[in-house]
């Protein structure tokens, strides 16, 4: 190796609230020229937001096809949820499918 080194899943960091996110896990395949928001502070600044699948109330989150929000590990980890788009990994989808009894 001549030393130099390509990396480009950079770790972007909201200038709202300073969450730290990998660009390819949390679904940002462009850098943004200037400031970058995550979707909370995005869509929901004032408010404070509550994750549908665990009692979480930080961390990356992305909003559901029903406008509820989920962490995108939770969204990963649960067989029934999906990304409706897996580039942008929003929204989440399917959280009508997992069963009540969980």
């Amino acid at each position: 190796m001549d030393g130099e080194c390509s990396n480009s899943n950079v770790i972007l960091f909201c200038d709202m609230c300073n969450l730290a996110v990998h660009q390819d896990c949390y679904g940002v395949p462009f850098i943004p020229e200037g400031q970058w928001h995550c979707r909370r502070c995005l869509n929901s600044p004032s408010k404070p937001v509550d994750c549908v699948l665990c009692p979480s109330k930080a961390g990356a989150f992305k909003q559901t096809d029903c406008n509820r929000w989920v962490h995108v590990l939770c969204a990963l980890w649960v067989p029934e949820v999906h990304f409706a788009n897996p580039v942008f990994l929003e929204p989440i989808d399917s959280i009508r499918e997992i069963p009540s009894a969980r």
